[in-house]
């Protein structure tokens, strides 16, 4: 049967999501790797869990989706709690179902959704969730418009770091969103198809950028036509969190 969960965790706990393995034992600590650990001991038995997507290093997750095989029925509640007691606090899952058994996390998915968080005064309760900028004048009403040279269908390969497997860099995104949290908090909502490797920073950075009075209105679009020569900030890992994924 295939059954599928929601998932929470701690990004900067993890090397990313990808179980990643050398000479046929794992090198970093994933959150795949220390996930099926847990099932193995809770199941006596190898699972492969796999996810709606990979997040990088530092990212951290609210409901990633993700799906396994396991050859007969499961009492999920119980399994659920099994697997939280055996994990460690920085990771969690929730929402465990069977589903069909042609229903796969990533191909299912139509769409990703992010959120992205920015201080703009130094702070200490939240900084491991967000990106501490400080005191930055930011041209909030100019980020608004560039972000949304964003929507739409773009080739991003200009804006991640290809993991050159030849797959497509092309995606469709439907909303970049600023939402001001508090006089210190902005948010930036980011839903698309789908995400390449540090998209998601590389286009926060950029609108940053953009809203200190580094590089002027048109960057992003001058960035997709390949126009751009300057330096580019790559905004960090902590403040990026993947909130849903949608089917």
């Amino acid at each position: 049967m295939r059954y599928r969960f929601r998932c929470e965790y701690l990004g900067s706990a993890f090397f990313g999501w990808q179980e990643q393995n050398e000479g046929g034992k794992t090198k970093f600590v994933t959150v795949q790797s220390a996930l099926e650990e847990s099932f193995r001991i809770a199941l006596r038995t190898p699972v492969n869990l796999v996810a709606a997507g990979r997040t990088d290093t530092g990212v951290h997750a609210r409901g990633q989706c993700v799906h396994f095989d396991f050859d007969g029925e499961l009492d999920c509640k119980k399994l659920v709690h099994s697997i939280n007691g055996l994990g460690k606090r920085v990771v969690r899952i929730r929402d465990l179902e069977p589903c069909s058994s042609t229903f796969h996390s990533r191909y299912d998915a139509v769409s990703r959704y992010y959120i992205y968080t920015i201080f703009t005064r130094p702070v200490a309760l939240l900084r491991d969730f967000g990106w501490e900028c400080g005191n930055v004048p930011m041209d909030y009403a100019l980020m608004e418009r560039e972000a949304k040279s964003f929507l739409g269908e773009h080739d991003f390969i200009r804006f991640c770091i290809p993991r050159n497997d030849g797959k497509s860099t092309v995606c469709h995104l439907t909303e970049f969103r600023l939402e001001r949290s508090n006089e210190y908090t902005d948010l930036w909502h980011i839903r698309g198809d789908r995400f390449l490797h540090r998209q998601v920073r590389a286009m926060v950075g950029t609108l940053f950028d953009v809203g200190r009075g580094r590089y002027p209105e048109g960057t992003v679009d001058a960035i997709f036509a390949d126009k751009f020569t300057g330096e580019r900030t790559m905004a960090p890992p902590q403040g990026l969190v993947l909130e849903n994924v949608f089917y």
